[in-house]
């Protein structure tokens, strides 16, 4: 809602759009819409399992979405992968699986609290990998109406998708809606300002390549390193050898994914 608000308040004094404007670009309006849509699935997948797992285990494996983008984009857009990404998405799809593997309480009789923890884990597993198929499609559509409205109304449209969507979640799932108390909502607009700037610089990144998201979703998927050196920093995450790993793994076939 913030980030909806502050680009609506840009648009308005720096000149909307003209309604043939609008008209003319309605397919890549409807796009925004629908990435909007499975961006914010994915952030609440993506919450859950901040829930139920470590962050820095669950946020590496979500942000593997560059192998869902490819897939997608071969599935829906003709685009080829080739062997060389083949093997690259096998990486890291073993990167996401050994990642997601706690050996540190395998035991002849576990415990209810050590199964307990091992169930949990493995929903934050399922849940970070369920988010980074989401982003996947999110950043492919993002990429297509770029060309049409530019950064700013692209992001704009991306944030009316996930506030409706939204919205209509919270009216299906929840009896009663609870608003923020107390100082969350500065956490709020912390976040929001953050996310609106990232992906500000994200559409941006993706203009000056010349639409092509190799290089750009590359570093961008690196989001999922920041964020486990900043929770093994904050929040004393810890992580088998395994594990790192698995990260390890993941990130490496990231990076070898979209260079090849």
């Amino acid at each position: 809602m913030f980030s909806l608000i502050g680009f609506s308040a840009y648009v308005l004094l720096t000149g909307p759009p003209t309604v043939e404007f609008l008209s003319k670009g309605s397919s890549y309006l409807v796009i925004d819409l629908f990435v909007g849509m499975l961006n914010v699935s994915g952030l609440m997948l993506l919450y859950r399992s901040f829930t139920t797992g470590n962050m820095s285990l669950t946020a590496p494996i979500a942000s593997s979405f560059p192998i869902f983008t490819i897939l997608l984009g071969y599935v829906f857009l003709g685009q080829v992968i080739g062997a060389a990404k083949g093997i690259a998405i096998a990486i890291v799809i073993s990167g996401v699986i050994l990642s997601g593997v706690n050996l540190s309480s395998t035991k002849n009789n576990p415990s209810k609290i050590e199964k307990t923890k091992t169930k949990r884990l493995s929903n934050s597993v399922v849940s970070a990998f369920a988010a980074s198929l989401f982003f996947g499609g999110a950043y492919l559509g993002l990429n297509l109406g770029l060309g049409y409205f530019g950064s700013v109304l692209s992001i704009l449209f991306f944030r009316l998708g996930a506030v409706l969507f939204s919205f209509l979640f919270l009216f299906v799932t929840m009896k009663k809606l609870v608003l923020p108390t107390g100082g969350a909502w500065k956490w709020l607009l912390t976040m929001a300002i953050l996310d609106s700037l990232g992906f500000a610089s994200l559409t941006l990144g993706y203009l000056s390549s010349g639409n092509s998201p190799a290089v750009v979703t590359t570093l961008s998927s690196l989001l999922g390193a920041v964020t486990t050196i900043l929770a093994t920093v904050i929040y004393k995450d810890k992580l088998t050898r395994v594990q790192i790993l698995g990260i390890v793994i993941l990130f490496s076939g990231v990076v070898i994914l979209l260079n090849v």
